[in-house]
């Protein structure tokens, strides 16, 4: 059980890097003439570099079926790495080929899309970067002045253009064409990939469920709740510690979809709360939103209850930043009876937001033991008093918090396997 994610991510990793190529290497090492057998290889860097670019698009569109799995987090993650890596192929491919004409126009124009999209994404995008280096991070706080969420978004679907390209440049070379097992297999994978990718544009504009937003206070100065109730005939599954997109498709600067924690999901009442911090152009514009607003939800994400089952009836650590605090209440209150120990911080005691409710809940529950303060607590003297076994550990809030403590815990010998950190750096 303990080694379950492991082999998950290896068996993703497997497949996308080794699996889904070796069938257009294959034919591409059978079908290739005698006159260009000394750049196959170079053809097949850049096949598998196609292959690569084209499951990379897929996982933007955030499979739920994978995210169960090993996490949304994971997936991004594994979404960038594969991107730079392509990336990387595709200059060997350049590098190791000659071409001319339009077969290498269309080969440049993408290429050079490529590299102009991935240095954009390693400032907005990559938040596993920008936290581990902080003069990207201001280079990137500056540039979001400019580059809204919105325009961020699009920017980012540029990559479409170029894989668009790929495949005209493929289609151009004749001696490749000719070599029907390949050309009929590179065809099939674009096909697939495209149509998955259409459908789930599809799904996102006109098929995700909408709901009312029925209520919205302020809890805290530019932090709001907001409450959304689903009619009968819409459909959603919400577990503890889950996260949903939303957007409002009546509001032009809303179309987009942006992912925020929930609160509480009744299932009777088909009512959904979520706290939105105004962090960004897109939290503090959706805060205006007025009562009656219409609002799409994709969801729910999210592995915290999927981790906890999988541990079975062990005793539950949360740490919780800011409104890292969201998915936690939610986890308490769908616990009751478990043992849980709650470590809640913040920056300011006025962005405590949730701690008279909290102590008010632990009044009543016995088994939940609280720590709350306002300035981050020492990781490392608190992992010292913290038990080693029959006990696991969910982190959500801040980067630099997840990560203290996740270093502090494993110092401590926590096995990694009972430490969750659904990091959003992206």
């Amino acid at each position: 059980m303990l080694k379950k994610i492991p082999y998950i991510q290896g068996l993703v990793w497997g497949t996308i890097l080794f699996l889904l190529p070796l069938p257009l290497i294959q034919t591409l090492a059978i079908g290739v003439p005698t006159i260009y057998q000394s750049e196959l290889f170079a053809f097949q860097l850049g096949s598998v570099a196609y292959v690569w670019f084209l499951v990379a698009i897929y996982l933007s569109t955030r499979p739920k079926w994978l995210d169960r799995l090993i996490g949304l987090p994971s997936i991004y993650m594994i979404h960038g790495i594969l991107s730079l890596v392509a990336i990387l192929l595709a200059y060997l491919h350049k590098s190791l080929s000659s071409s001319n004409g339009l077969i290498k126009l269309t080969g440049d124009w993408a290429f050079n899309i490529f590299i102009a999209i991935m240095l954009y994404s390693l400032v907005f995008m990559a938040g596993w970067l920008t936290t581990r280096l902080p003069i990207i991070n201001k280079i990137k706080k500056w540039l979001e002045k400019v580059f809204k969420h919105e325009i961020s978004v699009w920017l980012h679907r540029v990559n479409l253009i170029a894989v668009i390209l790929v495949f005209i440049h493929v289609q151009l070379i004749s001696y490749i064409t000719a070599i029907k097992p390949y050309i009929t297999l590179f065809d099939i994978y674009s096909l697939v990939f495209a149509t998955v990718y259409l459908y789930a544009k599809f799904k996102n504009s006109r098929l995700l469920p909408k709901a009312k937003l029925i209520d919205k206070h302020e809890l805290a100065k530019n932090f709001y709740e907001f409450t959304i109730r689903f009619p009968r005939s819409q459909k959603i599954n919400v577990q503890a510690g889950d996260f949903v997109f939303i957007n409002a498709p009546d509001n032009k600067a809303l179309h987009e979809l942006h992912p925020f924690s929930v609160l509480d999901f009744q299932t009777e009442t088909r009512t959904l709360k979520l706290a939105i911090r105004g962090d960004g152009d897109f939290t503090r514009e959706i805060q205006q939103l007025p009562l009656g607003a219409w609002i799409q939800v994709d969801g729910s994400y999210g592995r915290f209850t999927t981790f906890i089952h999988d541990h079975g009836s062990k005793d539950l650590v949360l740490v919780a930043g800011g409104s890292g605090i969201v998915p936690m209440i939610s986890i308490i209150t769908s616990y009751p009876d478990r043992p849980i120990t709650l470590y809640y911080s913040a920056h300011r005691q006025a962005d405590l937001v949730y701690a008279n409710d909290l102590q008010q809940y632990a009044a009543t529950h016995p088994k939940l033991t609280l720590h709350i303060q306002t300035g981050r607590f020492n990781s490392n003297v608190e992992a010292k008093h913290l038990p080693q076994k029959q006990t696991i550990y969910l982190l959500s809030g801040p980067n630099q918090l997840g990560h203290a403590w996740q270093q502090s815990l494993k110092r401590n010998n926590i096995l990694p396997n009972d430490i969750y950190y659904e990091e959003f750096s992206w």
